[in-house]
């Protein structure tokens, strides 16, 4: 293990990264700086209270200290968390042997021996008189995990009306894989702090679902109501999926995501009912935001489309559209696309999908808030990213995940075959991006054509060429 100085350097860059407190808790330990040990432990469990192993390091730091007491109480914790952890009966053994509890000692010692097959403490065995080899023989089968602590969902009786299911009545008999209602633990805690960029996209589904929900009487007095459509489009990599996942996390109301497996049907009518019920659902739930990523193979050019099948999908899907605008004004249907030509130009006319926003590849202050938020929890030596930022010029946020993946896999190479922890430098970021060209230009150079021969005022074109015609899109192409 690195020792305690070298692994100090490293959380000066990365104070709040848990895999370096709990190696430099262990560090500590080793070295005997019991104080700093119970100190980077503590500050491990103010990250997480479940940590097994920051609350067996506290164990440890007590027993060496003499509080065989307080050694107990935390590693039976831990083992009530993790019944399977051979080094909490360990330490157990040796707390109920220095209480001369010999029976208790042996009986933990046996359960870790048997936990971990290649456990060896040859001091413990001494005083016990037991190898781990003996004790593997002769233990007891595993005891099985305890038992789940969430309470059962009755199938009847009074409970029921605590989980209330609102898919027990129609739309027919179509269930989705992904609804979320406000306070749903499954809703994931990716918000829009997480998301780099995309103000303009932020305030927009605010202005059209958050807001509403907050002020309503302010939206009446100004005769605006919830929901309506927002379509986002760009290149791939670029963060409509993640701000599509970001707005479950942010929404305070029903979240309704679709997959086109839940929607594409081989039988002839049964594509259609399936988007109805799907648009029945999110109705019978309002307020909801309703999510289709890949938009564009639900919703295709009907000039384009020969099959009929095809063609009443998206006659259902205009239908639809129009329903939101007329029945149900607590709706926000939100579609992303990487090919926004390829859609049928009625779904662009206001009422349908009222907004139309190109997310394009993150701007210079985009990237410092994606690099700053890639930079959190590694290892990074210290440094301004002004160089980097125009270093990756064109990069989406895919991209730029990916230049600090690949660096963070050749420092931890470096790490493992010196021994000591390597930081991330600058200098290594700026090789990666340089060497990688950004997955954003084949994107463009296939579109250019689309948006340069395209006539007429259409908005997603016209956004389109101002950003290929830009200054800092036009002096260098990658």
């Amino acid at each position: 293990m690195p020792n305690s100085s070298a692994l100090r350097d490293a959380l000066t860059q990365s104070p709040n990264n848990l895999s370096l407190l709990l190696l430099y808790g262990r560090a500590c330990l080793e070295e005997l700086h019991l104080d700093e040990a119970r100190e980077v432990f503590t500050r491990a469990l103010e990250q997480d209270p479940d940590q097994t192993d920051a609350m067996l390091g506290i164990a440890k730091v007590l027993f060496m200290e003499g509080d065989t007491s307080g050694a107990a109480v935390r590693a039976e914790r831990v083992i009530f968390l993790e019944s399977t952890n051979a080094q909490a009966h360990l330490l157990l053994s040796r707390v109920y042997l220095s209480e001369g509890d010999r029976s208790k000692a042996i009986e933990h010692f046996d359960r870790a021996a048997q936990i971990d097959g290649t456990m060896s403490d040859p001091a413990l065995e001494r005083e016990l008189g037991r190898t781990a080899r003996d004790a593997r023989k002769t233990a007891p089968a595993p005891a099985p995990e305890p038992a789940s602590q969430e309470v059962p969902i009755s199938n009847g009786g009074d409970q029921d009306e605590f989980f209330d299911d609102p898919f027990d009545d129609p739309p027919y008999d179509w269930r989705p894989e992904t609804f979320y209602a406000p306070g749903d633990p499954e809703r994931g805690n990716v918000t829009f702090a997480d998301v780099g960029g995309m103000e303009e996209l932020k305030e927009e589904i605010r202005l059209k679902i958050t807001y509403p929900l907050q002020f309503p009487d302010l939206y009446k007095a100004y005769g605006r109501k919830t929901g309506g459509g927002i379509l986002i489009y760009g290149p791939p990599g670029c963060g409509k999926t993640l701000i599509l996942r970001a707005v479950a996390g942010e929404v305070p109301c029903n979240y309704l995501s679709v997959g086109l497996h839940e929607i594409f049907d081989p039988y002839f009518g049964s594509t259609e009912r399936n988007l109805h019920q799907i648009f029945e659902t999110a109705r019978a739930n309002a307020p909801c935001v309703l999510v289709f990523d890949d938009i564009d193979s639900l919703a295709q050019d009907r000039r384009q489309i020969r099959e009929s099948q095809m063609r009443n999908l998206v006659n259902q899907f205009l239908h639809e559209m129009d329903g939101i605008r007329s029945e149900n004004q607590r709706i926000l249907v939100i579609g992303a696309t990487n090919q926004p030509w390829a859609l049928d130009p009625a779904f662009r006319r206001p009422g349908r999908f009222d907004q139309a926003i190109f997310v394009a590849p993150p701007d210079a202050p985009a990237r410092a808030q994606i690099i700053e938020l890639l930079a959190k929890d590694k290892p990074i030596a210290e440094f301004d990213t002004t160089e980097l930022i125009e270093a990756t010029n064109g990069f989406s946020g895919a991209d730029l995940k990916w230049v600090f993946d690949r660096a963070a896999e050749l420092a931890l190479s470096a790490a493992i075959h010196t021994g000591q922890p390597v930081p991330i430098t600058l200098e290594l970021l700026l090789a990666v991006a340089k060497a990688h060209s950004p997955s954003t230009q084949e994107w463009f150079e296939g579109v250019r054509t689309h948006a340069q021969t395209q006539e007429g005022p259409d908005s997603i074109f016209n956004d389109m060429r101002k950003f290929l015609n830009a200054p800092s899109n036009t002096k260098k192409e990658r």
